[in-house]
């Protein structure tokens, strides 16, 4: 085996180009499909950096009860007195902890900064066995009274970023909301909380919660708030339907006691649902993972694509292969003749394609690595995912490397072994090489290739149109010349007064600066990450008995719906007088009005905001808009005055310039820093950002789609244009005798692009049914677009063909350049 190896290192190295062809063909096929795989493990296979993650499980339940949920999985999401009294009861679990996340306002160093904190029950780090890097973590008796405990941990990579990595910070205090605050140690690496995508940069105790976040203090003592997810650790041996059985004989209780403090439900059949709930004890050994649910279809569409490619290449590899161990047929004839058994030959050509792909494996992880790197930036992803190459991605890449060797050495490798021993030693080489079965099998791989690169070229074609009839929808406003950013000074200690006078002043001093045009301010505008929704009661209308009058809204400052250009289509916009102290309105949007008022006219009429009180006038109506993804359907809206809420809350500002690009935000910064050095603002960008972000996703799949494309493409070409370039070189003595039989120029040209053209006619007749399978399979990605659009299908089968005859027509032009005199004497 040693003396086959070098051997085999000696040839490769006297054949470069060679060499180099198939090395770096296999390197992008498996770094791409290594970087995919490096995603798709990290999304949804990898478990928490935890003690024991398989014992997790975390709270879930299909009821919805009436009240509010701050979550959009609200079937996670649960109440801060439910989560005490299962903590306290549930004896068969080995510890209930919760958590739910927060922005604030972090001041150290003598500035302030937006970062994302994690409010933690106090045992949360002992139960998930996560250790601290430096200092200590939270234990139970950091979790006392509210506002006993003003305490925090960091995470290591705020430690490492923020505060320099150095020990200095522990036990000093640091400002979180304008609340002073110890810093008790930093989490172990790696550690990124328990609700991916989302890792916080410190923890902070539930108990602290009114401190931190002072207009949400009612969320400790409010069982109709729901904003805490709940996890749990079975004792060890325990499943979690044994579990679940046990803890209901807990849940039941509880519920019973919270419904008669909750009120008196609806009707009869309202309160048997809220009875008959049942808590769900789910696998989190991922933790809370939305992102699995985001990215599973387009990462296993993209796995698919991507190993396409290494098909392609593999297919790429072989026929060199074959190529090769063709020219070598008189060789291994002549070992043959001399004694050499077929299983060494067989052997030493299966080393040959290994050594190729294990460094194609090699070159591949360097590829994978700049690739996954490339792709995070591309997601801006924030910290939760890793481009680092692993024991599993290098096992990945090295499996890989080896089962393409072996796979597609193979068939070749067998083929070589087995020459006609009398033709090739008689000196027919030539003859030999151009074999029935050796052609066919070069052939037979083109057409694989351009089957698979038909179907690369389709995908591509239909997740970019998706992606293009996004872009463009009609989302009810107007994106373009509209700067957005976020500010909360109720994180910096002001109260509603102040924060009120601070909202009213910055919108007048922005509405001067030259370039704007108009000025607005809302809570969970478009496009903001944010929705806040609930039941309604509207005046006139009577729920069905199984219905839930709900309806989304956001509060909404005057000249909102002309900056933002949504129409106004009936009575009047909010105003400056429309003030604490004026009567309570507000504007709802067409799709609202339609639903409750039918054709009636809604001015005038009511509705209960955040109550069953109906003490709100309907004063206009607007048409309706988008708020989250281009590929929702608008739902019901209403908007109220923001001066008219009772509390103080994070808006996002709207200023519309004159031209797009504007570069006004270093002004709006030093605008806000005049009014307070120590209120930060955050997310400033602009709305076509935003909208552009909301479909990341679909942006990244037909990107990679359209560069897997394009590879699987040019792979292809060069598999054709080696096989016909190949087959010229071997009919050389026959494209001479045509031609001074009299053949032309013109007629040996067509009789190369003949075939380059056949080969490409019987990839695409192949590659269109596997199209069609495959669009199907991701038709659920798809927008405004049919799986099977012949415009798409049409379109790749063109270029192809046109890819096809020019890679045939170098060859071709070649052949019919031919001298007679030299074809005749080629052998």
């Amino acid at each position: 085996m040693w003396n086959d190896l070098r051997f085999v290192l000696r040839t490769l190295w006297r054949s470069p180009m060679f060499t180099t062809v198939a090395v770096l063909s296999l390197a992008l096929g498996i770094g791409a499909n290594t970087s995919i795989f490096s995603l798709l493990d990290q999304v949804m296979f990898r478990s928490l950096p935890v003690r024991d993650p398989s014992g997790l499980v975390v709270f879930h339940r299909e009821y919805m009860p009436p009240g509010m949920a701050t979550a959009d999985n609200h079937e996670t999401v649960f109440s801060y007195p439910l989560y005490e009294d299962v903590r306290d009861r549930a004896t068969m679990l080995d510890g209930v902890i919760a958590r739910a996340g927060a922005g604030v306002n972090l001041f150290y160093s003598g500035h302030t900064e937006r970062v994302a904190a994690q409010l933690v029950s106090g045992n949360f780090f002992g139960v998930l066995g996560v250790q601290a890097a430096r200092g200590r973590v939270f234990t139970p008796e950091d979790e006392g009274a509210p506002g006993s405990n003003p305490v925090v941990v960091l995470s290591y990579g705020t430690w490492q970023t923020r505060f320099g990595g150095s020990d200095s910070i522990l036990n000093r205090k640091v400002n979180v909301n304008g609340q002073p605050m110890v810093v008790l140690g930093v989490a172990q690496p790696g550690f990124h909380g328990v609700l991916a995508g989302e890792p916080p940069e410190i923890y902070v105790p539930l108990n602290m919660m009114p401190q931190v976040t002072p207009r949400l203090d009612r969320f400790l003592l409010d069982r109709r708030v729901r904003w805490l997810n709940i996890f749990a650790r079975l004792k060890p041996g325990m499943s979690p339907r044994r579990a679940e059985a046990a803890i209901d004989t807990v849940y039941h209780p509880i519920i019973e006691q919270e419904l008669a403090q909750l009120g008196r439900p609806r009707n009869e059949r309202e309160r048997g649902r809220y009875l008959a709930q049942r808590l769900q004890l789910l696998d989190a050994a991922q933790g809370i993972n939305p992102m699995r649910t985001q990215w599973q279809t387009p990462l296993l569409a993209l796995m698919g694509m991507v190993g396409l490619v290494l098909l392609i290449a593999c297919a790429n590899l072989a026929g060199l292969l074959a190529a090769r161990a063709a020219a070598r047929q008189k060789e291994i004839a002549i070992r043959l003749a001399l004694g050499a058994g077929r299983w060494p030959i067989i052997r030493q050509l299966l080393l040959e394609g290994g050594v190729l792909s294990i460094a194609g494996g090699l070159l591949g992880l360097l590829v994978a690595f700049w690739t996954t790197r490339g792709l995070l930036w591309l997601v801006e992803d924030d910290g939760w995912l890793s481009y680092s190459i692993d024991l599993r991605l290098l096992g990945f890449a090295m499996a890989l490397s080896l089962a393409t060797g072996v796979a597609f050495g193979l068939i070749p490798a067998l083929q070589a072994a087995r020459p006609d021993l009398a033709p090739v030693l008689k000196g027919m080489a030539a003859s030999v090489a151009a074999a029935r079965g050796q052609a066919r099998l070069r052939r037979v791989l083109v057409v694989a290739q351009i089957a698979l690169s038909l179907l690369l070229l389709v995908g591509a074609g239909l997740f970019t149109r998706s992606l293009y009839n996004l872009l463009r929808v009609n989302l009810g406003f107007r994106a373009e010349n509209l700067l957005t950013f976020d500010l909360d000074p109720s994180a910096s200690g002001y109260n509603t007064p102040r924060g009120l006078a601070l909202y009213r002043e910055l919108r007048e001093r922005l509405a001067t600066l030259p370039e704007v045009r108009a000025v607005a301010a809302a809570s969970s505008g478009p496009f903001t990450g944010g929705n806040s929704g609930g039941g309604v009661k509207v005046e006139g209308y009577q729920p069905k008995e199984d219905e839930e009058a709900d309806a989304s809204w956001q509060t909404a400052s005057p000249d909102y719906f002309r900056a933002m250009g949504i129409r106004l289509l009936d009575g009047r916009d909010f105003s400056e007088r429309d003030d604490a102290a004026a009567p309570k309105v507000a504007i709802v949007n067409d799709v609202f009005a339609r639903y409750y008022f039918g054709k009636q006219n809604p001015l005038g009429r009511h509705l209960g905001v955040r109550s069953a009180e109906l003490n709100c006038e309907i004063v206009g109506v607007v048409a309706a808009n988008k708020h989250g993804n281009p590929r929702e359907a608008a739902s019901r809206y209403y908007y109220f005055p923001y001066a008219q809420d009772e509390r103080i809350e994070r808006l996002t500002f709207y200023v519309r310039t004159g031209r797009e690009g504007s570069q006004i935000g270093p002004q709006i910064r030093r605008l806000v820093q005049q009014l307070d050095a120590n209120l930060p603002v955050t997310n400033m960008k602009s709305m076509q950002m935003r909208i552009e972000q909301s479909v990341f996703a679909e942006r990244l799949i037909a990107l990679l789609a359209a560069a897997f494309g394009a590879l699987a493409t040019l792979l292809a070409a060069i598999g054709l244009y080696g096989v016909i370039a190949y087959t010229v070189a071997r009919r050389t003595s026959e494209i001479g005798v045509r031609i001074a039989l009299g053949a032309s120029r013109g007629g040996v040209l067509w009789l190369v692009l003949k075939e380059a053209g056949l080969l490409a006619l019987a990839g695409i007749a192949v590659g269109v049914p596997a199209a069609l399978a495959f669009s199907r399979l991701v038709k659920s990605q798809l927008f405004d677009i049919s799986a099977a659009d012949p415009i798409t299908f049409a379109a790749a089968g063109l270029l192809l063909a046109a890819i096809a005859l020019l890679a045939g027509y170098i060859p071709g032009r070649r052949a019919a350049r031919i001298d007679p005199l030299i074809a005749l004497r080629y052998e």
